[in-house]
């Protein structure tokens, strides 16, 4: 693996989430693996050792990854109901919504963050 090899496998994420992820060229997953990579380190899981990631980082950047694929959606955009015929759009209110709390992966993400990253931990992954 090199360094522009991505973190988790772009089909772990298509696998998680085939509709989400099925109009989505490798290289837009893999944009977003990396993405998900820096902001999961930037927010306290653990790093490599020897080369080999923790599983709970590995699960967290596959959550990221697809709660950041989620963003340009309808929904990630707050669509809640679209008709055709008349040109409707209803769009649900953000206000007072963390970002991570938008889709069920940002919130699985952020599930993981709260035990095992930064967020008042009350677990931590051992660094070795």
């Amino acid at each position: 693996m090199n360094d522009e090899d991505p973190v988790i496998l772009i089909q772990s994420v298509k696998n998680a989430a085939p509709d989400l992820t099925a109009n989505m060229s490798d290289g837009t997953i893999n944009e977003l693996i990396k993405d998900a990579t820096v902001n999961a380190l930037t927010d306290g899981f653990s790093q490599p050792i020897s080369g080999k990631w923790s599983d709970i980082t590995l699960l967290a950047i596959k959550y990221l990854t697809l709660h950041m694929s989620t963003m340009d959606s309808p929904a990630g955009q707050g669509v809640t109901d679209e008709k055709a015929a008349v040109l409707e759009r209803k769009y649900e209110s953000k206000i007072g919504r963390d970002w991570l709390h938008s889709s069920v992966w940002g919130l699985l993400y952020y599930r993981l963050w709260r035990l095992y990253g930064g967020g008042n931990n009350r677990y931590s992954v051992a660094q070795h």
